[in-house]
């Protein structure tokens, strides 16, 4: 990595175009330009892929590998065979029916654009139902009317009751209790060891205890009371409270982001003859879910868990700086680091700039008007946190006659000409760009206890390693002196 003092360097110029990271494996492959944001490239199948888009095999597959292996793609390219499998079945038992498609995503900027990757893998002359949302989005679909508790008041009130970890802690906690455990099953978590959660802060028998008796009962039953659900709540209901919606076929992208009861919910509503396939990669995962596969009810097997290892969108060198972000970091079974030796391309190592933050935003607008074509070229500032995060940048771009889009949470992905994009780490899982800005990163927005630091720490880094390993041809993140992050020291500058 180079160092810079707010100044002094010459850009280097790729050719790309703005596009999902999950068929960026096109790339050196007749890959076209296309100016639009919301492109769609002929997909062309890899080595890597043929055996598993071949495959049409009923059950559970899990597709893993590391950012950039293209497992989005894969999956997506299953359901063409998928569907025309499943209306051949119905066909041959002389059954008039649709084939029920449902394809989750993690956030609502990749529903907007995995919408239109899947419509165009399914024939048109077939006969398919096909749903595409968060879980969220399907659960409030499909449930009775619910009303949601959005102001978590009461939920903070008791987080107090637990002096002995940090408040926020505290809530987190009770997140992954809630999240991991049915209601009739939350006694468990006294015994159960707490996969994914860390070894500090401790958090023995007795603290769970009194977590339960102080925070999670008393919450539970607040919210019975107030006839409310969160959205735990509403995960188990889609568990508990309709039949089965009976799905053929189900693609659950970034899974390992999806909760114990969420998946729990999903396999209530496969139908008996089904496939489902798990797009996952345990080093993006955001949340410390923890939980195994055979405790939700699936039951994965060698045989149908593939891993793609090729890294088709980052150069060697932010290839290797995201794996330095990771470095010691625990690694599940179904995980994988930024592949340095499958990073084909050489490019420029990520660049750090140092000074005030307007000088950082400045110093990034030159850069761009003198490297980037926007025409062609796709930039994306990143952020931790949003909302005023935002707000600097946005006017130094409206300043300078720059069009941008904001990406975060949009359920409808842009169709227009604008390259410039601004999102938060979190809504940037899944995308690509051709350069990726990360300006102000300080401890104000990678806030976390020094107790906290064996799970907060980790959600941050692999935060950060996901906004890095976002872009295909330069990074650059900036700080200012004595305000940096302390993520920065796992840098390898």
């Amino acid at each position: 990595m180079n160092v810079y003092i707010l100044g002094n360097l010459k850009s280097y110029l790729g050719k790309s175009c703005f596009i999902y990271d999950k068929v960026l494996f096109l790339i050196g492959n007749n890959l076209r330009i296309f100016k639009k944001m919301k492109t769609l490239p002929h997909i062309k199948v890899t080595p890597e892929q043929l055996p598993l888009i071949s495959s049409n095999s009923l059950g559970v597959e899990i597709i893993c590998g590391a950012a950039g292996s293209g497992k989005t793609s894969t999956a997506l390219l299953r359901l063409r065979s998928l569907c025309c499998m499943f209306a051949e079945r119905y066909r041959r038992k002389g059954l008039n029916k649709s084939v029920k498609v449902l394809i989750l995503t993690f956030n609502r900027t990749l529903t907007g654009y995995i919408k239109s990757l899947a419509t165009h893998q399914i024939d048109q002359d077939l006969d398919i139902s096909l749903e595409i949302d968060t879980f969220g989005g399907w659960a409030l679909n499909n449930l009775p009317t619910i009303e949601l508790e959005e102001k978590p008041n009461f939920i903070k009130g008791l987080a107090y009751n637990i002096s002995e970890l940090s408040h926020d802690y505290v809530l987190n906690e009770v997140s992954y209790v809630l999240s991991r455990f049915l209601p009739q099953d939350l006694e468990n978590y006294i015994t159960t060891e707490r996969t994914g959660r860390g070894t500090l802060p401790r958090v023995d028998k007795h603290l769970r205890r009194k977590l339960l008796d102080s925070v999670i009962y008393p919450y539970l039953d607040h919210l019975n009371q107030i006839d409310k659900k969160d959205w735990n709540g509403v995960a188990v209901s889609m568990l508990q409270d309709i039949p089965s919606l009976e799905y053929d076929i189900v693609i659950v992208d970034e899974s390992q982001d999806f909760s114990a009861n969420q998946l729990r919910a999903i396999k209530h509503h496969l139908a008996v003859d089904h496939t489902v396939t798990f797009v996952i990669d345990t080093v993006q995962r955001i949340y410390a879910r923890g939980f195994t596969w055979a405790e939700v009810g699936f039951e994965i097997r060698r045989e149908n868990s593939h891993r793609l290892r090729e890294n088709y969108r980052n150069t060697v060198e932010i290839a290797k700086f995201a794996a330095g972000i990771l470095s010691n970091m625990p690694i599940d079974a179904d995980g994988a680091l930024p592949n340095l030796h499958a990073a084909a391309r050489q490019g420029k190592k990520p660049r750090i700039i140092r000074g005030l933050y307007s000088q950082q935003v400045d110093w990034v607008i030159k850069y761009i008007r003198e490297n980037v074509n926007l025409k062609e070229e796709s930039v994306a500032f990143l952020q931790p946190l949003g909302g005023t995060w935002f707000n600097y940048i946005i006017e130094v771009l409206q300043k300078n006659k720059l069009d941008y889009v904001q990406l975060t949470r949009k359920k409808d992905w842009p169709c227009n000409d604008t390259n410039i994009a601004l999102s938060t780490f979190h809504s940037a899982k899944g995308l690509e760009f051709d350069y990726v800005f990360i300006l102000g990163l300080n401890n104000q927005n990678t806030l976390f206890d020094e107790e906290d630091k064996d799970d907060r720490v980790q959600v941050l880094r692999r935060l950060l390693a996901v906004a890095v390993a976002r872009a295909r041809n330069d990074v650059i993140i900036g700080y200012k002196l004595g305000e940096e992050s302390k993520l920065t020291k796992f840098f390898d500058i």
